[in-house]
């Protein structure tokens, strides 16, 4: 049974540079009605302290893909697709909107929930756009 309480994930995306640079650290939460990134790049001797948080809102119709993968029993990793790229592209190691998120230790209980309650989101989110065009379309006979 799938209940309204958010999901709450934090996640590493590790640095694509050899120095260590554009490490970023968040948290995906999955609300009732759409999903929130927030996201920075994690402090480092190069860059001082802790950044800025950026949230980014998207909605459930918005996430193309979602996989769980797991490592020694665990799950280690999200890859969300987004279709439109551009939403994400100021996150340091996201490529073309695929996002591969590394599940911070803390979060794994939650990520367990994570595939039910998409796949039921994206669900209500393709029946009520396909509600819409019936609607539309009959408005124009």
């Amino acid at each position: 049974m799938l209940s309204n309480e958010p999901i709450s994930i934090q996640f590493t995306i590790p640095a694509t540079d050899h120095l260590g640079k554009n490490e970023v650290e968040g948290k995906i939460r999955f609300l009732a009605d759409s999903v929130e990134l927030d996201w920075r790049l994690k402090g480092n001797v190069f860059r001082g302290g802790q950044q800025v948080v950026e949230t980014i809102p998207l909605n459930y119709g918005e996430i193309e893909h979602v996989e769980l993968k797991k490592r020694w029993w665990k799950l280690s990793q999200i890859i969300l697709r987004i279709s439109n790229p551009v939403r994400v592209e100021t996150i340091p190691g996201v490529e073309m909107g695929k996002m591969t998120l590394n599940i911070d230790a803390r979060s794994r209980e939650e990520a367990k929930k994570l595939a039910a309650l998409i796949d039921f989101k994206r669900s209500i989110f393709l029946v009520d756009q396909q509600t819409k065009r019936l609607e539309a379309m009959s408005q124009e006979l």
